[in-house]
């Protein structure tokens, strides 16, 4: 049971037509056999009955010596002939004799009144049946030829069951393949959702059931989208509006005589437009813009740049030549919050380190700070999720890793942490060379 709840769903519908094919013929095969049987078994009751009653009309009123002559003319090989008694002196029969032979014998032996046996035996390539008779209270052998009784089904029979067999099982693959497709459709536009990323719109056509299912589908990827539109627009409106009161509160405090709390107002100002960037930058990582061609070496070299001269030491390992088809805004954004956050939670030594790895380009962000829990890992992807030790103190907004993990999926690529052997602490970003071709 387990191995076919492991099936597909193609693969069950085939194997359901395939075994009622098999059953069905094979039910069909028993029946005409046993038809066939039942015929075979009819017709050789009625010959021996000719057969015998012929003999007795032709022997009545003779002499032995007429008899004998007589059975010596008539008996010809490949027909009925009657033998004396003593006919199977010497020769050899099957040992054992068919469900046909068997049921022959007690109709017949139900119908003469007396035990009838029957022997079967091979002779110059042809079949026989010997039946102990008695013709005008003479013990005698009547043996009937089998060649035009054949107890096995006739090879056009086979041919035809397995044609038939084949035949089914081609059109069980068709009909598998029609019904498990838009399945297997719905089944990659659900992942493609789960991913974050809005799927192609369903064909709505199939079977009434498939047809509502993809209708309502279609409807609710829809909706989805328009609301993640919506939160977008309202995530980036009300980042646009804060921004400005926020410049003149700043501007305002500048220009004021310098005071004991003035300092820490204007970090917590500038903590506020950082935050209210990260919204901004999460409002534009749900946008899906074309990919083209990034020269991933020139693009990290940039942002590590841009950090070293905010006074963030990072040692950088860059493999020349590294291009993919990518959004360099969104992929920039993406370094830049791996490592803000290493700035902010790691401890130094910082690395930076870009190299290819068969058909994927790896970009590794390495700290010595205490890392992220494996518990902890999962619930640290999700928007607006803060680990509980900085939780209230760093003044983050916890999207860092939610705009990361979202401009990952959408360049088909593969987030990991990894617990490095000298204690350091690194994420690393797979992204595929051929992404989005």
């Amino acid at each position: 049971m387990k191995r076919l709840s492991s099936l597909s769903l193609r693969a069950r519908l085939i194997l359901l037509v395939v075994s009622a094919v098999l059953i069905t013929q094979g039910i069909t095969l028993w029946l005409a056999s046993a038809e066939r049987h039942r015929l075979i078994s009819e017709q050789l009751y009625n010959e021996v009955l000719d057969t015998l009653a012929s003999a007795e009309d032709a022997l009545d009123g003779r002499t032995a010596a007429q008899r004998a002559s007589y059975l010596q003319n008539t008996n010809r090989p490949g027909f009925p002939q009657l033998l004396p008694a003593s006919a199977d002196q010497g020769l050899d029969f099957r040992p054992q004799a068919s469900a046909m032979t068997e049921a022959l014998t007690q109709r017949l032996s139900a119908t003469l009144g007396e035990k009838t046996s029957i022997r079967v035996r091979r002779h110059d390539g042809r079949r026989e049946m010997w039946l102990a008779v008695h013709v005008l209270d003479q013990a005698y052998w009547l043996v009937m030829p089998l060649g035009r009784y054949s107890e096995r089904p006739l090879g056009s029979l086979w041919l035809a069951s397995l044609l038939a067999s084949l035949l089914a099982t081609l059109l069980a693959v068709g009909f598998a393949w029609q019904i498990s497709r838009p399945l297997s459709r719905l089944s990659a536009a659900v992942r493609e959702l789960g991913l974050g990323r809005t799927p192609l719109p369903l064909p709505e056509s199939g079977a009434r059931e498939i047809r509502a299912l993809a209708e309502h589908f279609n409807q609710m990827s829809h909706s989805l989208d328009e609301t993640a539109r919506e939160r977008r627009l309202m995530l980036a409106g009300l980042s646009h509006d804060l921004r400005t009161p926020l410049t003149r509160l700043k501007l305002m405090l500048e220009m004021q005589e310098a005071g004991a709390d003035q300092r820490d107002m204007l970090d917590d100002i500038d903590e506020l437009s950082r935050i209210i960037s990260q919204f901004s930058d999460f409002a534009r990582a749900g946008e899906t813009r074309p990919l083209t061609p990034t020269a991933l070496g020139e693009l990290v070299d940039s942002v590590v740049a841009r950090f070293g001269r905010n006074g963030m030491e990072i040692a950088l390992e860059i493999e020349e030549g590294l291009e993919i088809n990518g959004d360099a805004l969104a992929l920039e954004r993406l370094l830049s919050n791996l490592l803000e956050n290493a700035r902010r939670y790691g401890l130094p030594p910082f690395a930076v380190r870009l190299a290819r790895d068969h058909h994927t380009a790896q970009l590794t962000v390495t700290d010595h700070g205490a890392g992220i829990a494996p518990g902890l890992r999962e619930a640290a992807l999700a928007p607006f999720e803060r680990l509980a030790s900085h939780r209230g103190t760093d003044g983050g907004s916890g999207l860092g890793l939610a705009i990361v993990t979202r401009i990952v999926s959408q360049h088909h690529g593969r987030l990991d942490f990894i617990d490095e052997a000298d204690g350091g602490f690194s994420i690393r970003i797979r992204l595929p060379i051929e992404a989005g071709k």
